[in-house]
């Protein structure tokens, strides 16, 4: 019966984990670039149950001893648990919204915007873009989009700069942005946004703020030859409301079923406390 409370407690702690995921998929369903997290469920190791006794001896009318035996009675379940909560990098719909910093990416699922945060570098496929004080194009968050191409100090260098902000100049007119990620104005090209592809989106994990962080194994290179950078739209979220409002039924339902489980496991050792262990009178 203990193991029964056990079993039972672990399949509501997993219902519960099922309720938060669906819940912030939902508070995220209008956020742009974001990406449902799912869960992935596994079951606890099984236990095998035998029946041990002592067969008595074969022999007639002799004490002879009795052998023991232990007859496989069968598996038991011992519960679930959470095994992973990787992010599902399904294309999102398409929103247009006309201004010249909202970006989207198109063709592929594997290819990112390359941002500087105070963490180091990290990726998002949320193009909702602005311009600071400096006129950098940074995100919602101010961190910088990085760019690679030339800019003024290394071009009379004769160096290409990889990993650098894009700057952008009001004075020479509307940003336009090339499905190739270029960017300019005026006719002058100001540089060329830093799409980095991953070949293993397994290892590139959700850190926040729509953003993924490499961890170590995610196999960073060139996106694939059919990304296409879409200006004047963004990219929603991935997520579908409708299948999370019943998945989030279905986690409240289990959880409740699971706890109807723990009382009637907790009722049955009170009675054997109460009654089976009473001494007799």
């Amino acid at each position: 019966m203990i193991r029964g409370l056990y079993t039972a407690a672990s399949g509501a702690l997993v219902a519960q984990s099922m309720a938060d995921n669906v819940a912030n998929n939902l508070a995220n369903v209008d956020s742009s670039g974001f990406k449902q997290t799912l869960l992935q469920i596994q079951s606890a190791p099984t236990l095998d149950l035998y029946r041990l006794q002592t067969d008595p001896g074969q022999v007639p009318h002799k004490a002879t001893p009795g052998v023991p035996t232990a007859q496989h009675v069968g598996q038991l379940g011992t519960g679930s648990w959470v095994y992973d909560t990787p992010a599902d990098f399904e294309q999102g719909a398409l929103q247009q919204t006309g201004n010249a910093t909202d970006l989207s990416l198109t063709g592929t699922t594997n290819a990112f915007f390359t941002i500087q945060t105070p963490q180091g570098i990290r990726y998002t496929r949320d193009g909702q873009f602005t311009t600071d004080a400096n006129n950098n194009l940074v995100t919602l968050d101010g961190n910088l989009v990085l760019g690679q191409g030339t800019n003024n100090q290394n071009q009379a260098n004769g160096q290409n700069a990889v990993n650098q902000p894009i700057t952008v100049f009001p004075a020479l007119g509307p940003i336009k942005v090339g499905s190739d990620g270029t960017i300019s104005q005026g006719g002058q090209t100001l540089g060329q946004l830093q799409l980095t592809g991953f070949n293993n989106l397994v290892a590139l994990r959700k850190e926040g703020d729509n953003n993924f962080v490499d961890t170590g194994n995610a196999q960073a290179g060139a996106p694939a030859a059919n990304v296409a950078v879409q200006q004047g739209f963004l990219e929603k979220s991935n997520g579908n409301m409708v299948r999370s409002m019943v998945d989030l039924i279905t986690a409240e339902r289990w959880f409740d079923a699971n706890e109807r489980a723990i009382k009637t496991e907790d009722d049955a050792t009170n009675q054997v406390i109460g009654n089976v262990a009473r001494p007799l009178s």
